[in-house]
């Protein structure tokens, strides 16, 4: 999108060609046709952008509640924070003031921000990306002013704290580590002062190596409705813990310490999958204290537990039966014990799910789940029963 083209959607002519747009309900199949509709009102171009936005919106509707009047950018939107994630970290903004959004792109962390009433000014260097935001702002009824600028020389007198989302996107695909960001990681720790209060939105895959090398950041992993969306590393004062995993929307949240030894034992009456918060942040031994439990394998991110302890933060399963992978054993197990509908999880080992699937034999009633995993140095099948659903 060009600044020009944004600007048009925001006139009178632009709103009624985004309300014409979406009365038409366009999808990838039919907006050939709707598209031809709509250019019988409004010039070509303009009836593409609202076409364009109305996809983009209906899209976004499950990321972000008032997406309807939003403005969006294809790359902006996917590497937008959602509703969710935005809320739960502005809060820990509450001691702050004044906060500077810096690399804003369309706006959520700043609209966010506001609405928990901080006093926010968002930068950006696309002018495309501040009339975006600010458009959005607008939108919703919230303060704000959004300002083209350079997060590594902005002006931070003034400012009680900071939030910044670098670019992660090189050469037509992302990027994960601290120095491929733009700006990069540590350029952005050397601008702010000593003590300062600041934030960084990071890739949740961000490598093991560099959540090392910020250990004295607190490395936050964020995940909405069991999908892991990011890492945020938390600087200064508003460091809590060493790493902590959070779950949205319901705030349950687990701290510990990255890495800590976990006890390694038999394999017991039930498994445990951690959610991928967990597994990311590796606190595992945190999660084992809470729930009772130790790993079978010391190089799976798995644990066992004699009696079940419910946590928020795992799945758990009853095991049924477990024993090394063939599949005339395995067959004969499922026979034995009626199980006739199969979920199939790989949790360690190189087996193909669908070739699993192919050389099994299910005739019974039951739906059941098999882990395929690694045990006592063997690929083992676990037969279990998820535990709640």
């Amino acid at each position: 999108m060009t600044l020009e083209t944004l600007h048009r959607l925001l006139t009178p002519a632009g709103t009624d060609a985004l309300a014409a747009a979406a009365d038409l309900r366009p999808t990838d199949v039919s907006y050939p046709a709707a598209f031809d509709r709509l250019r019988k009102r409004f010039p070509a171009d303009l009836a593409r952008a609202a076409l364009d936005q109305t996809l983009l919106r209906a899209k976004a509707t499950g990321k972000f509640a008032d997406a309807g009047r939003m403005l969006f950018t294809r790359d902006a939107y996917e590497m937008a924070s959602g509703d969710a994630t935005a809320a739960h970290r502005a809060k820990r903004f509450a001691p702050y003031a004044r906060v500077a959004d810096l690399c804003c792109g369309l706006g959520a962390d700043a609209l966010a921000l506001a609405a928990a009433g901080r006093d926010v000014v968002a930068l950006d260097r696309d002018t495309v990306m501040v009339a975006l935001t600010q458009a959005n702002s607008d939108a919703a009824g919230l303060p704000g002013r959004a300002v083209v600028g350079d997060a590594l020389t902005f002006d931070l007198n003034g400012f009680d704290a900071a939030f910044v989302d670098p670019g992660r996107r090189g050469g037509g695909r992302r990027v994960l580590g601290v120095e491929q960001c733009e700006p990069p990681l540590p350029a952005l720790e050397r601008r702010f002062p000593a003590g300062f209060p600041w934030a960084a939105k990071l890739a949740p895959g961000i490598p093991r190596e560099d959540l090392a090398r910020y250990a004295h950041a607190e490395a936050e992993f964020v995940s909405v409705r069991g999908e892991l969306k990011e890492c945020v590393f938390w600087f200064g004062p508003l460091v809590t813990a060493g790493t902590r995993a959070t779950l949205l929307p319901s705030g349950d949240t687990l701290t510990g310490v990255a890495g800590a030894y976990c006890d390694l034992g038999a394999l017991g009456d039930y498994v445990l999958d951690p959610d991928a918060t967990i597994s990311r942040g590796d606190l595992l031994a945190a999660l084992a204290a809470t729930v009772g439990g130790r790993q079978y394998d010391p190089g799976l991110a798995m644990l066992t537990a004699d009696a079940l302890t419910p946590s928020p933060f795992a799945t758990a399963y009853r095991v049924i039966a477990a024993l090394p992978w063939d599949a005339r054993r395995v067959t004969a197990a499922l026979a034995e014990h009626d199980v006739g509908r199969l979920t199939i999880l790989k949790r360690g080992g190189n087996l193909d799910a669908d070739e699993v699937r192919r050389a099994l034999k299910v005739r019974g009633t039951l739906a059941r789940d098999l882990i395929l995993t690694r045990y006592e140095d063997r690929l083992t099948a676990i037969l279990a029963e998820k535990v709640g659903g």
